[in-house]
C-alpha cells in the first residue's frame, strides 16, 4: 500500500522504493527509483534525485534542497534516538506549521527576514483559523526549526542562520493546586466509597505520579515490604504514521519520558495499608485490577465523573500533581528529595513549575520579620 500520489511502496523485503519521473521519451514518462529503510528516508531520497542534480555531484543536490526535504531528512535521522512519542510530536510539529510556511522553498532561498519574523507571525496567526499561537507552542516550534537548520549546517547543506531565530520567552500560567477543602473531602469520599478510580486519585495525590505513569502500574511494581513503588513505564496515545495503517492514533506502553523519570517513590505507611484492600496478582494492573491498562483519556474521563458525583470542583487531573509537590514543600521537604520523587532531571524545574507556596505559608514567612523588640 502506498500513500496516495506519492509513489511510495513497501516492499515484500521489508524496504520503501519511491518511484519518480526522471524524463520524458516519445511523450512517455520514463521513471526511476530509489529504495530506502523507511517510509522517511525513501521520500527524502527521492526529493533530492528530483533536483535533476548527477548523484556524484553531491554539493548541488544540497544546494537546490527544499526545507520540506531537509526536515524529511532530519526526522529520518533522529528517529532512532528519540522516544516515539517525542519523534510523533516533532513530525506534527513539521507538518502542521513549518512545511505551509517553508516546505516548498528552497534553502538557498529562505530569505533571513522571513525567517526571523516567523515568531511575530506564530504568535499572530500561526493557528487554526488564523488564530495566534501560544507563547509555548511557538517556542517548540521554533526549537525545531533550529535543529533542523542545525543538521542541515552539520550535513553541509545550504540553510539560512539558525542562531538568529530566538524562541519566545514563555509567560507562566499559575498552576492549579486543588483547595485544602476539596483535598480533604476528596480523601474522604475515597475512603469511604471505595473504587479503582478513587485509588488512581488518591495514589496520585499522594505520590505526585503522572497520569500515563499511573495507568502504567502493575502491582509488581509495588514493594509491600519495603513501602515503595517502583516508576518504569507509562502509557500514552500518541500519533500513528504508518502509512498502512487505518487508524489516526494509537496507545503505546513504554518507558517513562527522561531517565530521571524512572524512580523508586517511597509509599506513606496509611496509603500501603489502603493498597492491600486491592491487592491483585502482580501482572494486574492498578487501574484495573486485571491484566489490560486503561489509557490516560479513559481513566481521566472516570476521573472528572468522580469529581462530578462527588460535587467536587473539575480540577485537571495534573492539579493532583501540582498539589501533591506544593505540600512536600509546605511539609518541609528539601528540593533535591521533591525532585527525585516527581522525576525532574534538575532542582529548577521542581521549584519553578510545580511548587508553589500558598497565601498560609507567605503569611507564615512574612510573621518571621516581627521585630526583635516586639517578640
Amino acid at each position: 500500500m502506498s500513500r496516495k500520489g506519492e509513489n511510495i511502496f513497501k516492499r515484500k523485503d521489508g524496504r520503501w522504493e519511491a518511484r519518480y519521473i526522471h524524463h520524458y521519451e516519445n511523450g512517455q514518462a520514463k521513471y526511476r527509483y530509489v529504495y530506502a529503510p523507511t517510509y522517511a528516508e525513501a521520500k527524502a531520497r527521492k526529493l533530492i534525485a528530483q533536483t535533476g542534480a548527477p548523484e556524484e555531484q553531491v554539493s548541488p543536490a544540497k544546494q537546490l534542497c527544499t526545507f520540506g526535504t531537509l526536515s524529511e531528512l532530519w526526522l529520518a535521522d533522529i528517529k532512532s534516538s528519540v522516544r516515539e512519542s517525542t519523534f510523533t510530536r516533532y513530525h506534527r510539529i513539521v507538518e502542521k506549521y513549518l512545511l505551509p510556511q517553508l516546505g516548498e522553498q528552497q534553502l538557498v532561498k529562505i530569505d533571513q527576514k522571513h525567517l526571523n519574523s516567523l515568531p511575530e507571525e506564530l504568535l499572530n496567526s500561526g493557528g487554526v483559523n488564523g488564530g495566534g499561537l501560544s507563547p509555548k507552542t511557538t517556542s517548540d516550534i521554533l526549537c525545531v526549526l533550529k535543529s533542523i537548520l542545525r543538521y542541515g549546517k552539520k550535513e553541509g547543506y545550504a540553510v539560512p542562520n539558525a542562531d538568529s531565530l530566538h524562541c519566545t520567552q514563555r509567560s507562566e500560567k499559575p498552576s492549579e493546586i486543588v483547595s485544602e477543602e476539596d483535598r480533604i473531602r476528596l480523601e474522604q469520599s475515597i475512603i469511604e466509597q471505595r473504587s479503582l478510580t478513587g485509588l488512581g486519585i488518591l495514589f496520585t495525590l499522594f505520590t505526585g505520579v503522572r497520569i500515563g505513569e499511573l495507568c502504567g502500574l502493575r502491582w509488581e511494581d509495588i514493594d509491600f515490604r519495603e513501602y515503595t513503588v517502583r516508576i518504569r513505564r507509562t502509557v500514552e496515545r500518541i500519533a500513528d504514521l504508518d502509512p498502512q495503517s487505518s487508524q489516526k492514533t494509537k496507545v503505546v506502553l513504554s518507558v517513562p519520558k527522561t531517565e530521571s523519570s524512572v524512580r523508586i517513590i517511597p509509599i506513606p505507611e496509611f496509603l500501603m495499608q489502603f493498597l492491600l484492600l486491592y491487592r491483585c496478582e502482580a501482572c494486574c494492573y492498578l487501574l484495573t485490577g486485571n491484566k489490560k491498562y486503561t489509557e490516560p483519556h479513559q481513566y481521566y474521563v472516570r476521573y472528572r465523573k468522580y469529581l462530578r458525583r462527588n460535587h467536587i470542583e473539575e480540577y485537571s487531573f495534573h492539579a493532583l500533581r501540582h498539589t501533591f509537590a506544593t505540600r512536600c514543600v509546605e511539609a518541609g521537604f528539601d528540593p533535591k528529595t521533591l525532585s527525585e520523587i516527581l522525576g525532574h532531571a534538575n532542582v529548577t524545574t521542581t521549584m519553578s513549575i510545580y511548587v508553589h507556596p500558598t497565601i498560609q505559608q507567605k503569611r507564615v514567612q512574612m510573621e518571621r520579620l516581627t521585630p526583635e523588640y516586639l517578640s
